[in-house]
């Protein structure tokens, strides 16, 4: 008897917890919602979900004032601000993140973030990602080999979109493409449809008073001259230029990174971290955002280095009217290098 009714309590309780205490339902969207880009006026989020649900974007700024987007995109934002967002599928908030468009005002600081071969799913990726999101950068560029083996469209959740999904709430990522993401299945194709690349790869980003010049995997001649007129526009205070191979000296580029006095290049490819000053220019090696690390034989660094490491993590860059300060930050939170211009 008491074996019956301890069986019906049960039984009850069960039965409460499902009709009364239901967690969330599932997450309606397969893919994001992550900022494809962000500028001073607007704003672009992406996503996929199942089925065909009509998915509503407002986005508030700290006065409370609300833009709704359009298909995902949102206008008329003001400079200098940053907005909150959800994403709403059948009147409720399914996801949510927030994002801040550039000031045109030089004296505002800026933080961005760089990391390069990174996307392969383990544990140490998905804990440099969480690093990287608690710093809150107001954009991420990445120096390639984005998805191993390859970019294959199967692979991008696994890879990039699951593990990076805080941070690409949260704040744009600018691709730049390596080796490993122009490999077959597609040779690059899903990867570029996923953020807007053009199918060379080169690519400019404005912010503020910072642009950033991608070339990808190739810096030979079409990309030197890609480079040269990218970087004679504009009056910006800040340029960076973003290789997946590092500079060595004497590359044809070097010239022109010296003649736009760009700040920095980022690179990756050795799964290294390395500080490095090229025929003047001062370059960042970031291979270090998850995937393995090297054997010392395939890839033993740089003779010219200033500092390697071989730890995983990325780099925050923090550029003010003063100076522009680079920290390398491991996956524990630790900066283990850090180093300022001028």
């Amino acid at each position: 008897m008491l074996l019956t009714l301890a069986l019906l309590v049960v039984a009850a309780i069960v039965f409460y917890w499902r009709l009364y205490l239901l967690g969330p339902s599932d997450d309606p969207f397969t893919r994001g919602p992550y900022l494809v880009r962000v500028d001073e006026r607007s704003a672009e989020l992406r996503w996929r979900t199942t089925g065909d649900s009509t998915v509503e974007v407002v986005a508030a700024d700290p006065r409370g004032a609300t833009i709704t987007g359009r298909e995902g995109r949102l206008t008329g934002l003001t400079p200098g601000t940053r907005y909150v967002w959800t994403a709403s599928i059948d009147g409720g908030a399914k996801a949510a993140g927030s994002f801040a468009t550039p000031s045109p005002d030089p004296r505002r600081p800026v933080r961005f973030s760089v990391l390069a071969d990174y996307g392969d799913g383990s544990d140490p990726q998905w804990a440099v990602a969480r690093t990287l999101a608690a710093t809150r950068p107001q954009f991420v560029v990445t120096a390639g080999d984005n998805s191993y083996v390859s970019a294959a469209s199967f692979l991008l959740e696994r890879n990039i979109f699951r593990p990076m999904a805080e941070v690409m709430r949260n704040a744009p990522v600018y691709v730049g493409l390596g080796d490993h993401d122009l490999l077959p299945p597609d040779g690059g194709a899903a990867i570029r449809e996923a953020f807007d690349l053009p199918r060379d790869g080169r690519h400019v980003v404005a912010h503020g008073p910072i642009q950033l010049v991608i070339l990808g995997n190739d810096t030979g001649g079409t990309s030197v001259a890609f480079a040269r007129r990218a970087l004679a526009q504009g009056s910006f205070t800040h340029r960076f230029v973003v290789v997946h191979v590092p500079i060595r000296s004497g590359d044809p580029i070097l010239p022109v990174l010296r003649a736009a006095r760009v700040d920095a290049v980022f690179s990756g490819n050795l799964h290294l971290f390395e500080r490095r000053t090229v025929d003047d220019v001062r370059t960042f090696t970031v291979g270090t955002g998850g995937a393995g690390f090297s054997s010392r034989e395939f890839a033993p660094g740089s003779a010219d280095a200033q500092i390697t490491r071989e730890e995983y993590g990325h780099l925050t860059v923090d550029v003010s009217p003063s100076r522009v300060v680079y920290s390398f930050v491991d996956q524990r939170g630790r900066v283990l290098d850090r180093t300022s211009t001028p």
